[in-house]
């Protein structure tokens, strides 16, 4: 027996000793978190979790970094939208000085790249998540293995690097393990939902044509359901606090773009959400909100990270989560159900890699405090 499969041995004998012995709900106790920070073209990870601590460097000369922004390129890209990844520098170039220092990727990207069809991505993605999952998670595969959920904290400069995408024994994470991202190390519990929960949700006939948000709005009844449409600012200021938020708009980096106003971060966090949902693409990686919300004191949040598709996919994604929600699954493992089941069912369609991604993936939930 190899060093590595002893030290797995010893780790899956801890986990059952402390599962057996421990007050601590072993739902909590066994989370895994990933302290990812990048300095350069270099990255360090510090593994923690409550069986072993480790901490691995991952240089620039192992190309790391660039697999990283190639996996997000080839994610976001979608061959009938052409321009797409300059719609997200130009996102990106609102939130940082320089889009080059932050995601130089995005400025070096020609025409001919963008129009690269999916056969290509196809090909070229599997063995990128391959490697890149190799270089990240590999080290880390024992405490993987006994974890029950993965926690990603990083450096705001990371936040769109998708971690969570990249293989682990040949199968992407976000389908094996409940995963979620922080800014700090978080709480050692999350949101957890009731069917008594209060919403406030709003509908968009645009960006949600499959009617989503009303199916949630069914799941939890006592909330407050408005229109993109008719909402107006003096409607929200009227507004008590609610436990969630779903909102579904095209947005700037300032805020939410409904017809008759703007909605920015300090007017959701006013109303003391424990969990806010934004189907709009690229809010996993809006700064303006993801600071405000962990500022304000909001618990969860949960956006995409890349263009979300919009209809039934997106519709799909946010009635399984929020489903999941209500039967009593807190949010990291009610994102897991609802990406996985989008994944296999794609899959069933025989819909390639790149393609069961696109639709299943973007979402991410950030456990903020």
């Amino acid at each position: 027996m190899d060093l590595f499969a002893c030290r797995r041995f010893f780790l899956l004998v801890a986990t059952s000793l402390f599962v057996f012995l421990s007050p601590i709900s072993f739902a909590t106790a066994t989370d895994l978190l990933l302290f990812v920070t990048k300095q350069g073209d270099t990255i360090t990870v510090r593994a923690v979790s409550p069986f072993d601590t480790l901490e691995y460097t991952i240089d620039s000369e192992a190309g790391l970094i660039d697999k990283l922004e190639q996996i997000y390129d080839r994610i976001e890209r979608r061959p009938e939208k052409t321009g797409t990844l300059d719609k997200v520098g130009a996102f990106f170039d609102q939130q940082y000085r320089s889009v080059r220092e932050a995601i130089p990727f995005w400025k070096e990207n020609s025409e001919e790249d963008r129009a690269m069809d999916e056969s290509t991505d196809q090909d070229a993605l599997t063995p990128l998540l391959a490697a890149a999952g190799n270089l990240l998670l590999t080290p880390v595969a024992p405490l993987l293995a006994i974890s029950s959920r993965v926690g990603f904290v990083v450096d705001e400069e990371c936040l769109y690097y998708p971690f969570d995408a990249l293989h682990v024994d040949g199968v992407p994470l976000f389908l094996k393990k409940p995963v979620f991202y922080a800014l700090t190390e978080p709480s050692p519990t999350s949101v957890k939902a009731s069917i008594g929960w209060r919403g406030l949700v709003v509908a968009n006939a645009e960006t949600d044509p499959q009617k989503g948000i009303d199916t949630v709005y069914g799941c939890f009844p006592e909330s407050l359901r408005l229109d993109a449409d008719t909402v107006r600012p003096e409607t929200m200021v009227a507004l008590q606090p609610v436990d969630f938020i779903l909102v579904s708009a095209d947005g700037g980096i300032d805020g939410l773009q409904l017809k008759h106003l703007v909605l920015k971060p300090n007017t959701l966090s006013a109303l003391a959400p424990k969990l806010v949902y934004l189907d709009c693409n690229l809010y996993g990686i809006n700064l303006n909100f993801i600071r405000q919300f962990h500022k304000s004191g909001v618990g969860v949040y949960v956006a995409p990270i890349f263009s979300r598709l919009n209809g039934s996919v997106s519709a799909q994604t946010m009635i399984r989560f929020f489903r999941a929600l209500k039967n009593g699954d807190r949010p990291a493992q009610a994102l897991l159900l609802a990406r996985k089941t989008l994944y296999d069912s794609q899959r069933l369609d025989n819909e390639n890699e790149v393609t069961a991604l696109r639709s299943a993936f973007p979402f991410r939930v950030y456990q903020l405090n």
